[in-house]
């Protein structure tokens, strides 16, 4: 059970131990069971206030996450105040515990389900992402404008997304799975979220050696299988959220695995009418 939350006096920023650091900031434990995540500098406003909201809105729906507790100024930048969550990554323990493995992604899919079952009111629209990763990405100005009028023909909504989902971003702990950084969080339609986990599980950063690799698509084959179970209604124009997603992926982040990428996102193109992305 958490300790009273320190106060922004009380977090003594010389003293704080890093216990991880990523691209966007750095975790460090104040407190008794707290943690405060301070931001880089070059991480905007909108995407700290984003990340509050979004674990606010699922922690309001029945989400396992960590609940923030305040939003911090300190000299170091801006930061949030969270709960320590103590628990490996759902990587880990797949690496760890491999015969498990069927058993966990299973778990994963019926979380994510559960998640798309929240309403997200207030959170910024996903087809206006997309949107902008597909203008501001790499893709020559004639497939830019056939992708975004097949963005346009395909159907809205108002669910919780995640963004980022996938086994680095999920904590297994002693009482379940819990859900964390949710700073790429939106509302829309459900499919393109399950989309965009498949190809993180698959082209994301991590290990990309030949064993591997076959590893991350069995998983993502067998999370995707999962949750076609739970909610057939859920994978509606499939290949068409696959071509957009894919497109916008060029902009929002590189493939570990390109020539594997591109191969995926030129069938995905080639499925609904697309031209193809140059090697």
């Amino acid at each position: 059970m958490a300790g009273t939350p320190p106060t922004l006096s009380g977090i003594v920023e010389d003293n704080l131990a890093t216990l991880a650091s990523g691209a966007s900031a750095r975790v460090c434990r104040v407190g008794e069971r707290f943690v405060v995540k301070i931001f880089h500098a070059a991480v905007s406003e909108e995407m700290i206030d984003r990340e509050f909201a979004a674990a606010t809105l699922a922690a309001d729906c029945g989400i396992a996450v960590a609940r923030p507790v305040e939003s911090l100024r300190l000299r170091a930048g801006r930061a949030i105040l969270y709960p320590e969550i103590e628990g490996p990554t759902m990587m880990r323990q797949l690496r760890v515990r491999p015969l498990r493995s069927g058993a966990m992604l299973r778990d994963m899919a019926a979380f994510h389900r559960r998640i798309h079952d929240c309403p997200a009111p207030g959170l910024r629209s996903l087809r206006d992402v997309l949107r902008t990763d597909i203008v501001y990405g790499p893709a020559d100005a004639a497939l830019q404008q056939a992708a975004l009028r097949l963005l346009d023909g395909l159907p809205d909504g108002d669910r919780l997304l995640h963004g980022d989902f996938h086994v680095k971003n999920i904590l297994m702990t002693d009482s379940g799975a819990v859900a964390i950084d949710w700073s790429k969080a939106a509302q829309g339609a459900v499919t393109p979220d399950i989309v965009r986990t498949e190809m993180l599980m698959r082209f994301g950063e991590g290990p990309q050696d030949w064993l591997t690799n076959r590893a991350r698509d069995w998983a993502a084959r067998c999370y995707a299988d999962h949750y076609r179970r739970l909610a057939p209604g859920h994978f509606a124009q499939v290949a068409e959220w696959r071509a957009v997603v894919g497109l916008a992926w060029l902009r929002a982040r590189a493939s570990v695995r390109r020539k594997a990428f591109l191969a995926y996102l030129n069938r995905a193109l080639a499925e609904v009418g697309l031209p193809l992305i140059a090697g």
